[in-house]
């Protein structure tokens, strides 16, 4: 393979900022981003999101490679914050999921004009220098099984509305349609006709029959749901202790 080379050498003056609680994948990371670097550039670390802000405010840096899971402040609340205070700065999540919900929340924080990144820790050398080259140019990079799950959720045969999200959240978290009808703010007949149309891109509708005597759609949602990855234990809690 043809060595990998980052562009915008100028940029790299200014610091990289990584982003990780696992020790080895900031070594690895920082061994790749020193080795293909065309100039000595620092690189700061951190092991929480938190520490990841702050080091962003200090140096503002070009780049910044966040885990999408950390402790004290996620990946996602970091990124956050960052593309909201320093527009400028490109933020590239590293992550071992390609959980839905994940993208969903992601894809909602990414400014149309934003220089963005989603690397799989999976990912080749090439496609995170790729990557790296490309936030630093300005645009975006997406690893190819991101884009097709960002594909299925723009779908609207398949992609579920933020109305019908927050319906499978709710059911997720044990509400009735009346509980959920009152978190929402909505009827019990919008609950219903969302449920439906939920079950229906689920291809789990009843077909004119309202008996459940095969299965309980809910928990066949839900089942869907969590190998879709459009719902996770560690995304539940955090939905669960909000306010909304």
């Amino acid at each position: 393979m043809q060595k990998a080379s980052l562009k915008n050498s100028e940029f790299s003056l200014l610091g990289i900022v990584i982003a990780d609680d696992q020790d080895r994948e900031r070594i690895w990371l920082r061994e790749l981003l020193s080795k293909n670097l065309d100039t000595l550039s620092p690189i700061y670390e951190a092991a929480d999101g938190q520490r990841a802000l702050e080091l962003v405010r200090e140096h503002r840096p070009p780049i910044v490679f966040l885990d999408i899971e950390m402790p004290i402040l996620s990946g996602i609340k970091s990124a956050e914050q960052i593309l909201k205070e320093l527009p400028q700065t490109g933020v590239i999540i590293l992550s071992n999921h390609s959980d839905e919900i994940f993208v969903r929340k992601l894809w909602k924080l990414v400014p149309a004009d934003g220089a963005f990144g989603y690397v799989l820790k999976d990912s080749t050398d090439q496609q995170v220098i790729d990557a790296t080259n490309a936030v630093l140019g300005g645009d975006c990079w997406i690893h190819p099984r991101i884009q097709r799950i960002i594909r299925r959720t723009e779908s609207g045969a398949t992609g579920l509305t933020e109305a019908e999200f927050e319906v499978l959240i709710c059911i997720a978290l044990g509400f009735t349609d009346k509980a959920t009808a009152k978190r929402l703010y909505i009827t019990e007949k919008a609950v219903q006709a969302r449920l439906k149309c939920l079950y229906t891109k689920f291809g789990i509708s009843s077909k004119g029959s309202t008996d459940e005597d095969e299965y309980n759609h809910r928990c066949r949602a839900l089942n869907i749901a969590f190998r879709r990855g459009l719902i996770n234990r560690a995304e539940l809690t955090d939905w669960e202790d909000q306010a909304w």
